[in-house]
């Protein structure tokens, strides 16, 4: 995630080395990055069901997914505002070392935050928005206006993740509201804020909009990134960016719940998470890297063919594995158990594993390419 501001634009220097020919009995760089990606997901995706078949279902749906949820601002900050070089001590570490201090850092930051609420609907909503928020204010707005405000790492992290919570906050209270769900026994009225849209519709859209951010990274946000004099200028580039993705998450959702037969929480499983996980793939597991000597916008159309294919194809394989890892759930309304166990499953616990192996751990043992 820290690499080139999420991507890999194809500037004539890599074209060039990618076309150069390879000395006798050497790997194509490429191949190494794709065999190095594969082992890495591969292996995050077993951990991550190993690590859940240890808790319940009910466990694994409530505080356990609340808690992993919490912790990814602090990777937000830690990896794409820092980029893995603050603080500066640890970043020099020799690996692991280094991976295991910024996890270690992680966790000690989580514990300002994680234990604030206990594990309902309410808190477990809002914590999801508070992810959204950052994602919004470090990629979208590209940490503006702090990053012209403060120059110090530090103080530029901490109001990055401080007013993603305090964003999550304030959006949680505009839109959710649960009153569709009063009669259910977590309901408590004092805590649902009433807004304006039923609580999985926004639940939904908001996170159909992170991976319609993650999809345009993949793009490096063409077809914006051609007007250089507009992004360029924190605010029309944070505003032009905000509509643009505004209105191909309209699009998306319209399609798929407005205007088709899919209710919210079906199609934030499988179409938004599924996006977006598919998206992070190329952008984490493969840096980024993947068809680089195509350049901008086809390599990014590349990628994001990839994201579409591979995304839900790991979903339908967690999916089918469930009942070996959680036991059988019921899908569907009311509960969605299952799909809520898929969404958690990919974006609370595998994205962070992805995360702190390519990013912390810079796939720390597998080798370099």
């Amino acid at each position: 995630m820290n690499n080139k501001n999420n991507t890999m634009a194809a500037v004539p220097g890599n074209v060039a080395e990618a076309a150069a020919p390879l000395p006798a009995g050497q790997t194509s760089p490429h191949s190494a990055v794709l065999r190095r990606g594969v082992f890495s997901l591969a292996g995050c995706l077993l951990l991550a069901l190993g690590l859940i078949s240890c808790f319940s279902s009910a466990d694994f749906a409530s505080w356990v997914s609340y808690y992993l949820v919490v912790a990814v601002p602090v990777q937000i900050v830690l990896t794409m505002v820092w980029q893995t070089a603050y603080p500066q001590r640890l970043a020099a570490l020799p690996q692991p070392a280094k991976g295991l201090a910024l996890t270690l850092l992680t966790v000690l930051l989580w514990l300002q935050t994680g234990a604030l609420c206990q594990p309902t609907p309410f808190s477990v909503m809002y914590a999801i928005m508070s992810v959204v928020a950052t994602f919004w204010l470090v990629i979208v707005w590209r940490c503006w206006p702090f990053s012209a405000l403060f120059s110090k790492p530090l103080v530029l992290g901490l109001a990055i993740w401080l007013t993603g919570y305090g964003g999550g906050y304030l959006l949680f209270s505009l839109l959710f509201d649960f009153s569709a769900m009063a009669g259910a026994p977590f309901y408590q009225q004092g805590l649902d804020p009433q807004g304006t849209f039923a609580a999985f519709d926004s639940l939904a859209f908001a996170v159909t909009t992170v991976a319609v951010i993650f999809a345009l990274v993949l793009l490096d946000f063409w077809p914006l990134s051609r007007l250089a004099r507009i992004q360029q200028q924190p605010l029309q580039g944070g505003v032009s960016r905000s509509v643009l993705v505004l209105l191909l998450a309209a699009l998306l959702y319209l399609c798929g719940v407005w205007a088709g037969t899919l209710e919210p929480v079906v199609f934030m499983v499988w179409v938004a998470i599924g996006l977006l996980f598919g998206a992070l793939v190329p952008l984490l597991m493969f840096e980024g890297r993947l068809f680089s000597t195509w350049g901008q916008p086809r390599q990014g159309f590349g990628q994001l063919l990839l994201a579409v294919i591979v995304g839900p194809l790991l979903a339908l394989l967690l999916w089918q594995m469930t009942p070996l890892v959680s036991g059988v759930l019921p899908a569907g309304a009311p509960g969605y158990d299952h799909e809520l166990w898929l969404a958690s499953t990919l974006l609370a616990v595998t994205f962070p594993l992805m995360v702190a192996h390519s990013q912390f751990f810079a796939f720390w043992p597998l080798p370099r390419p």
